[in-house]
């Protein structure tokens, strides 16, 4: 099930409202909302296979038995039997099939007439609720979560729905307020009026911009032998745009769905295309994914004791978290390699003009997007056309142009955190905001039966 999609907007958000805040719900009945919510999730999850929230639900019950003791702390056995099923599941899910091509056994996969993982979908999400429960395995074992929660606590930190399958990748210590006060929580009109505003726009930039710019990127490569240097620059700066409405259309809309339930969960953007170098970028870009790598691979490798090396190893695991195959580790090195060339070259770099680093830091961002829009023989075919062929301006029509300005307006202009947060205390302002935001949601409406998956979905 997603966000964008009647089901979940019209049937199952309702229902989860009603059952966690409908009328009569007093002390007894606020007792339940732990359990019930969690199977919510887990039904929410179930809707994309079964056998998924089987390996999800062992992965939490494994973790949370061996984490229980407190003989976990400091046991370095302990959290490698914790944390062996749930990489032990990513890995098989995941990367068996790229590892036994890379190692040369990809003909007798592919020749075989049955194999343990052909006939496997990879679960969504999994790379994401995978890094969380390794975090909370490690953050007991470093003593950082001294009392463990109740299972049924547990298993809603790992499977809450509104993050489960995209992220925030979220700590425990930052949920375990909530988690604890979920029984107290009433939603007021402030906090209602927080949530839809997130859920809206949130709605509005996957739906009205990246389902969109996805549409025409399609559109030009259906043919990319044809296409000429206009289109290839229009692609490159579109999937850049359509790549990061969409996991930040994911986001905002997780933060509404969050609030509903009292439930704040951290920015995962932090306008990302407006910074000045590579190592400003990952700083704003997948903000949690940034701080679980900085604090469970970096720094146990010795942080910046031996910096170029570290470097290059987190972000080949960065790329290899995003994708099984080779484009995603070309990728994940090549941010790696650009971080190092800052490190070495900072000086230089930083006298050029502000407004140059910005615009140098998102066309080399963007061109790096292609390495997940295409694996090589596409992109050698794609690119081929901006050397081969002319400047066709035809192949891009007017209202491709107007929307990759729209996208362009959009991400470089307002902050949308503040139009969700309703921060303006005029009336006249909060009306014309619940009036706009209004005017959104019914734009989403229209066109959400042509809208698809979110990308990170795959991750």
């Amino acid at each position: 099930m997603i966000f964008n999609s009647f089901e979940f907007l019209f049937l199952f958000l309702p229902a989860a409202l009603l059952s966690f805040h409908g009328p009569g719900h007093g002390p007894g009945l606020r007792r339940l909302r732990v359990g019930g919510l969690l199977l919510l999730s887990l039904l929410f999850y179930g809707f994309s296979g079964w056998l998924h929230a089987a390996v999800l639900i062992v992965n939490i019950a494994w973790v949370w038995l061996v984490t229980r003791p407190s003989t976990i702390e400091g046991d370095p056995i302990r959290l490698i039997l914790a944390i062996s099923p749930p990489l032990i599941s990513l890995f098989y899910f995941k990367y068996l099939g790229f590892f036994l091509g890379a190692i040369g056994a990809g003909a007798m996969v592919a020749s075989a007439e049955f194999s343990l993982f052909s006939q496997e979908i990879l679960p969504a999400g999994i790379s994401f609720f995978t890094f969380q429960i390794i975090a909370y395995a490690i953050d007991r074992y470093r003593r950082e979560i001294p009392r463990p929660p109740s299972l049924a606590r547990f298993a809603l930190f790992i499977s809450f729905f509104p993050q489960l399958v995209a992220g925030p990748i979220l700590r425990y210590r930052d949920f375990q307020s909530p988690l604890f006060g979920i029984e107290k929580f009433s939603l007021n009109s402030d906090d209602a009026a927080r949530a839809l505003g997130y859920l809206s726009l949130g709605l509005a930039v996957k739906v009205l911009l990246a389902d969109t710019l996805g549409h025409y990127i399609t559109m030009l490569t259906a043919n990319m032998a044809a296409l000429g240097k206009v289109a290839v620059i229009f692609v490159i700066f579109s999937y850049s745009f359509q790549l990061y409405f969409d996991f930040y259309g994911y986001s905002l809309a997780a933060i509404g769905l969050g609030t509903f339930f009292g439930f704040r969960l951290p920015d995962n953007f932090l306008r990302p295309y407006e910074s000045k170098n590579i190592r400003e970028f990952w700083r704003r870009w997948h903000v949690t994914l940034s701080f679980w790598i900085r604090d469970y691979l970096y720094l146990p490798l010795g942080g910046n004791r031996s910096y170029i090396r570290n470097i290059i190893i987190i972000f080949a695991v960065c790329g290899l978290w995003h994708g099984a195959g080779w484009n995603f580790l070309i990728w994940g090195l090549a941010h790696g390699g650009l971080v190092a060339a800052y490190h070495w070259r900072r000086a230089w770099w930083d006298t050029l003009p502000h407004t140059l680093q910005t615009i140098l830091t998102f066309v080399i961002v963007s061109v790096l997007w292609l390495l997940f829009l295409f694996d090589f023989p596409e992109l050698g075919l794609f690119l081929s056309g901006a050397v081969a062929n002319g400047w066709q301006f035809a192949d891009v029509q007017p209202e491709m142009w107007l929307m990759l300005g729209v996208a362009a307006l959009v991400c470089f202009g307002p902050n949308l955190e503040s139009i969700a947060e309703n921060r303006d205390d005029g009336t006249r302002r909060a009306l014309a905001r619940n009036i706009g935001l209004g005017l959104t949601l019914v734009a989403v409406l229209v066109f959400l039966d042509r809208s698809g998956t979110f990308i990170y979905f795959r991750f």
